[in-house]
């Protein structure tokens, strides 16, 4: 009989069906953890030694150490003194596997030596990527025994291990001596870093002692190339402030490796190699989020050493598992012979559903737990492993899945809309060996000059795996973790940063990290991210009461008291120090009935019933204890716990097995708690929970999952920003508490221990950096100039510092440099999606508003007259669906119709018919906007702000349908009168109504001149913007630039070929009418050069973006541009350079001060910031591309993010300092801002362009494709792109109509 808290009793009975033996089950990977590593671990732990020699067949041996001998072995085992074969140093055991899937390993060659030479090997002689090999003079037997071997091989890692232990002692005892110069050194810098705040360093790279590497120890002795390599050691560490450092600027620039840059021919549209690195600008070191890793093996020396940790030296086994979902089954078929219908496809699980099966698979299998921490997910359908796996497929029904239920059942006590379908278990998951990986070619090539071959290694699986398994090593620690898209992680204690959210959750900070390449040396990237959490304990970290959660307790019931505070705060306003009322059981109940929030947060919320013991079976028996399952909430019942009875024996209440002829006994859910459980409810009359079925639970017996991610919709968008706008400090102190720890446990393992030949030094890396000068600004009559001054100086008649104007400045006092020549009218139209008309006095108002608005703007040279009376536009959205006819009516004889229409004899009734219906206020804009006057402008006053779809369809009709320039305000800004609202409008008028606000002075434009022509180049900017409608092709944009103010770019865009396609392959049928327009400004001209700017690719994009992208750009030149000129030839040199802005990249400002190119003290920081303009060309970019990092925007809060360029193609062979300084001007550009922006500006406004196509798509797409429906001839057919996304109306297709 059902009760509460009953569950399935032997989940697992049935056996896994095994497709090998048992006895090959999970044997370790011994390239990874092999025989030298087990053998160091038993030399440092003899007691533990012993139990595992005499598993493997052997005996007990003494190990040496450095001033005792190794005692004989017994018996048949030989002396060590006369053991001469050894392993050979720096490399690991070859596994070989036979066709029974055994792992062997295979005996290396070895090398002759004279015992000379023998003697004198020790690690501080062995030059680096050599090995010390000695060959026994006994032969070898040709045939040997599995025991006689066994013993053997015990006896070489015997003697393995006590040259490693030699060799570690060595290391240990110079290390000591090492660690006191360390220590005298970094005294010494906090001395002169107190002594001075400026900074007078060239930020020259560091010499070769000064490198992180295999080695260990700083070793001093030797700067210069080896024939094997280069002898290097740690870098400096000091920590300041609770962010550990290096002490010097890792800068490995100035090693020259023997690869030279590949040939660049004109036509074979090869991705450009660097050329040079920047010079200019004042030099100044500052810190980024990039711990080193390891330097590169080419540059060490050192591959794949014996003793290289598992990061390096291990070879992961990759598997693809599959998860077949449960099938549906057939339908329609009867008793007359009439076949059924084959079941529809099952749907493919879900990330989250994958995750659950492979939890519960690791819980379900002692062995393969084992190894957990050995194996990670990629949350789609690859294993990663360092072990070997056996292959296997598992059945329906072998094991239980959190909330997972077999079969099919509505949730009894539910309301009828709230009633819910169970996941079903999948019915068959398989898993299959697909290759073996091996992590060492990462750490190859770092000083390979070919970009092609670098950016294979981008894309490489290795650097995929490796960071796999980092994350399951973040995962192993005493404190909770909580994974969030496989790569992010949040460490839940005492030391994280956290903040109640909304209403029953928390922000919290984690950390994600990523693989960098870079010249020499291969970086870990870490950063912060910040994500809501169900709240689940009571008291949050930062709380003095955090460590108390254990003592107190937190259930769901506490957890929805909490919630009905926050909830209650909400709609007083959240006033501070108002005293909230306690719920009773009534406020309680009306709470989870009435508020929507709480409704959509509880469904799916996974619980723990910790009342249950999972080592007892329902009626007493033991059983083998078994992991808390966690259980999904469907929603509430209809019934409380004292309401709810039912039946239940005796002994079940006793837990105890059934007696014979015992009767049952009718309880409810308040005394059988209080019997089964001695649990006493505090709530008795509060709704149950429901679990699906007929589980139904109080809600103070249930305890939430921790680690749950906030569902639903992100509403409190300035507590976030709040919260995350953490400044450069704040920023690196907690990745430092978060990140770093986790790091280094990841990175040393039990088999590797902290004195292990370990490269990283688990701190940030300083790198240099130079601050490139600001541009002169240019208006009508004036100029804004920024000047270098010291770091706190202040700025003349304003509160301001002189380092806060670099890239930030007023428009006061200051006109545009183009404004339309005559008076244009500005008509109002009131814009309201509800047929309730807003009231008069707003009509009144408004009418005053555009009259402060025409005033306003006046001051920057633009003029309208605002006298015409506003239009108001009521009940205007985009079109409605509506079904007619079909749903009605009484069925026919022998059937039931529909409430629209007559069922037929036996049938159904009719399906009713569908159409989308025009708005009437979308009927009365129609006809203004196909009456509007010459010489005017559209103002277009929503109601309400975020109303995507009256958005979308205002720019639909008036742009792209009617041609009619316009713009959007938002009413409730409007209504403010305030100045610089009115003055960031006209700025995108005036845009659009081809004026230019600002542009740059003469010597900085000399950059973007042609010498030989005098004409300006063409800049273009691209950009595609992903899934406009779920499962829709993507939407490509192009501008460009067409005179020499580069402060107007028209742009045009096309639908792809395809959804989540990033290549614009149609790219070429874009570029002419860039080149029409351009000649129609130049006196039929065309641009000597262009200068190409790509967002949005990733770095294993480019050579795709060269092969097809700039390929067919330059196709398109030489063609159009020859027609325009009569047959002439043209083509015009084209640089292409890819823009990152979305990168985890951040830098922390050092000095307060520097000395720049004059020897003048300058500041380089600002508001915690690096200065605007800090270029990053060295020590973290890449060793074969031409890349570099610019923070170019005032970071007015938080922590700026430099943007990411990679010049990938170019034929006018321009130079560092060229390109840098030519993007750093544009991101002073962009028209409709008084601050430099992040990004160059023709990159922005590409993207801009994008997203209003994407609003042109949306607004169009339903009634386009209901369209199409009715008139296609087979199912599967497309709707043309023509009708998705026509082009915009030629009235305004050479102006910035989308800004």
């Amino acid at each position: 009989m059902w009760h509460p808290g009953n569950r399935k009793i032997d989940l697992c009975n049935c056996q896994r069906n095994l497709r090998i033996q048992k006895s090959r089950r999970y044997k370790p990977l011994q390239s990874l953890y092999t025989a030298t590593k087990q053998s160091k671990k038993q030399s440092t732990k003899r007691s533990t030694k012993q139990s595992k020699m005499a598993e493997e067949g052997g005996k007990p041996v003494v190990q040496p150490t450095a001033t005792t001998p190794a005692p004989a072995v017994e018996k048949k085992e030989k002396k060590p003194k006369k053991l001469k074969k050894v392993k050979k140093e720096g490399t690991p055991a070859t596994i070989v596997e036979n066709t029974d899937g055994e792992v062997k390993e295979k005996k290396k060659k070895k090398k002759k030596k004279t015992k000379k030479e023998n003697k004198d090997s020790t690690p501080s002689a062995t030059v680096p990527g050599e090995t010390t090999e000695v060959k026994s003079d006994k032969p070898k037997k040709a045939k040997k025994s599995k025991d006689k071997k066994s013993k053997e091989y015990t006896d070489t890692e015997t003697k393995d291990c006590e040259e490693k232990k030699k060799k570690k002692k060595v290391k240990k005892e110079k290390k000591q001596g090492d660690d006191e110069v360390k220590e005298k050194k970094v005294k010494k810098d906090k001395k002169t870093k107190k002594e001075s705040s400026v900074s007078s360093s060239t930020s020259s790279g560091p010499s070769v002692s000064e490198i992180s590497s295999v080695g260990g120890p700083v070793d001093t002795s030797s700067s210069a190339p080896t024939e094997k390599g280069l002898t290097v050691g740690r870098l400096n560490v000091v920590e300041i402030d609770n962010i550990p450092q290096t002490t010097t600027a890792f800068d490995l620039t100035n090693i020259k490796g023997t690869d030279t840059a590949p040939i660049e021919n004109k036509n074979d549209f090869k991705i450009h190699s660097r050329v040079d690195y920047g010079t200019k600008g004042t030099k100044v070191d500052v810190l980024t989020n990039h711990v080193m890793l390891t330097a590169g093996d080419d540059l060490t020396g050192k591959q794949n050493s014996e003793l290289d940790p598992w990061w390096k030296s291990a070879f992961i086994y990759t598997y693809h598992i599959d998860f077949k979902p449960k099938e549906k089954p057939a339908f329609g078929g009867n008793q007359k012979g009439r076949s059924a219908r084959p079941p529809p496809p099952p749907a493919p699980l879900s990330k989250p559903k994958k995750y659950e099966l492979i939890e519960a698979l690791f819980h379900e299998d002692k062995t393969l737990y084992k190894y957990k921490d050995r194996i990670a997910f990629n949350g789609e359908e690859t294993l990663y492993s360092h072990v070997p796996l056996e292959e296997f497929t598992l059945f329906d029904g072998c094991w239980d899945v959190s909330n997972k239920q077999k079969n099919k059942t509505n949730a009894v006590g539910l309301n009828n809309n709230e009633k819910h379908e169970m996941n079903e278990l999948a019915s068959q998951v398989t898993l299959k060996f697909v290759s073996k990986v091996g992590l060492s070619e990462i750490y190859k090539g770092t000083l390979n000059k070919n970009p092609e071959d670098q950016e294979n290694k981008m894309s490489a699986p290795d650097k995929t795996v490796l960071l796999s398994l980092l994350g399951v090593k973040f995962l192993q620690s005493n404190d909770p973790v909580f994974q969030v898209h496989g790569n992010k992680f949040f460490i839940y204690n005492q030391y994280s940063k956290t903040k109640q959210f909304q209403i029953g959750a928390y922000l919290i900070h984690g950390f994600t990290v990523s693989l960098r390449y870079a010249y020499g040396s291969v970086l870990l990237n870490t950063v912060n991210v910040a994500l809501p959490f169900y709240k689940h304990t009571k008291y949050l970290p930062g709380d003095p009461n955090f460590k108390n959660n254990d003592k107190v307790g937190y259930s769901l019931m506490d957890w929805l008291i909490e919630c009905y505070g926050q909830a209650q705060n909400q709609r007083n306003g959240n006033k501070p120090g108002m005293k909230l009322q306690i719920p009773t059981e009534k406020d309680l109940n009306l709470f989870v009935d009435k508020n929507r929030d709480i409704k959509d947060l509880i469904k799916g919320l996974k619980c723990y019933r910790p009342y249950i013991n999972y080592s007892v079976n329902p009626d007493g028996t033991p059983k083998p204890p078994k992991k808390m399952q966690s259980k999904g909430i469907v929603g509430f019942a209809r019934e409380t716990a004292d309401s709810l009875k039912f039946r239940v024996l005796p002994s079940d209440l006793a837990n105890k097995p059934p007696v014979p002829g015992e009767k049952e006994v009718m309880m409810t859910t308040t005394a059988y708690f209080a019997k089964k459980y001695n649990i006493k409810l505090k709530y008795p009359n509060v709704k149950l929970v429901s679990l699906g079925g007929a589980n139904v639970v109080p809600a103070e017996c249930l305890t939430i999952v921790p680690g749950q991610k906030l569902k639903g919709k992100i509403y409190d968008d300035k507590s976030v920003i709040d919260f995350t706008a953490l400044r450069p400090a704040d920023k690196f102190k907690a990745i430092a508490k978060l990140a770093l720890p986790s790091i280094k446990n990841a990175l040393t393992t039990e088999e590797d221990s902290i004195d292990a030949p370990h490269d990283s030094d688990y701190c940030f890396l300083k790198v240099p950096s130079r601050v490139i000068d600001a541009p002169t600004v240019q208006y009508e009559n004036s100029q804004v100039t920024y000047e270098d001054k010291p770091f706190g100086s202040k700025v003349a008649g304003s509160k301001s510092e002189s380092q806060e104007t670099k890239g930030n400045w007023n428009l006061q006092d200051h006109q545009f440099i183009q404004t339309p020549d005559e008076e244009l009218t500005l008509r109002a139209v009131f814009v309201n999606d509800t047929d309730r008309a807003p009231p008069l006095s707003v009509m009144d108002d408004l009418k005053k508003s555009m009259a402060k608005f025409a005033s306003d703007v006046a001051q920057v040279g633009v003029k309208f007259n605002t006298s015409a009376q506003p239009i108001l536009i009521n009940e205007f959205d985009s079109p409605v669906k509506k079904v007619t006819g079909g749903f009605g009516g009484r069925g026919g004889r022998g059937g039931r119709g529909g409430r629209g229409g007559r069922g037929g004899r036996g049938g159904f009734g009719g399906r009713g018919k569908t159409s989308w219906e025009i708005t009437p206020g979308e009927t009365k804009l129609t006809e203004l906007l196909k009456n509007v006057p010459p010489k005017s402008y559209i103002l277009f006053v929503l109601n309400k702000a975020n109303q995507d779809t009256v958005y979308n369809r205002l720019k639909y009709l008036a742009d792209l349908k009617f041609g009619v320039i316009n713009s959007c305000v938002v009413w409730n800004n409007f209504r403010k009168n305030s100045t610089q609202y009115n003055i960031n409008v006209v700025m995108k008028m005036n845009l659009k109504l081809e004026g230019v606000n600002h542009s740059l002075a003469n010597d900085d434009l000399k950059l973007l001149k042609d010498e030989e022509t005098g004409l300006p180049f063409m800049v273009i900017g691209a950009d595609v913007t992903h899934y406009p409608e779920e499962d829709q092709n993507s939407i490509a944009a192009c501008v460009g630039s067409f005179n020499d103010k580069f402060a107007q770019y028209p742009g045009n865009y096309i639908l792809q070929d395809g959804p989540g396609e990033e290549t614009i392959t149609r790219i070429g049928s874009l570029i002419p009418d860039r080149l029409r327009i351009y000649a129609k400004h130049n006196n039929g001209k065309l641009p000597p050069k262009i200068l190409f700017y790509r967002d949005g690719t990733s770095e294993s994009q480019f050579q795709d973006i060269v092969k097809v992208e700039v390929k067919s750009i330059k196709e398109a030149l030489r063609k159009a541009g020859s027609q325009m000129l009569g047959g002439a030839k043209y083509d015009p040199p084209v640089t292409a350079i890819s823009v990152v802005k979305r990168n985890q990249v951040r830098f922390m400002p050092l000095h307060e001060n520097a000395i720049n190119e004059n020897g003048e003290t300058v500041a380089v920081q600002s508001m915690g910031n690096v200065m605007p303009g800090t270029v990053v060309d060295r020590g973290i970019t890449s060793s074969a591309h031409f890349d570099f990092f610019l923070q170019s925007q005032q970071a007015l809060k938080g922590t700026g993010v430099p943007c990411h360029y990679w010049c990938i193609y170019d034929e006018n062979q321009f130079k560092s300092d060229f390109l840098q300084q030519v993007t750093h001007a544009l991101c002073y550009m962009f028209g409709r801002s008084s601050t430099s922006i992040k990004v160059a500006s023709p990159v922005y406004y590409a993207d801009i362009l994008c997203e209003r196509a994407a609003a042109y798509f949306k607004a169009n797409f339903n009634v386009a494709k209901f369209e199409h429906d009715k008139v296609k001839k087979n199912r599967d057919d497309p709707v043309p792109p023509k009708d998705l996304l026509p082009l915009v109306n030629d009235n305004v297709k050479d102006i910035m109509y989308y800004i």
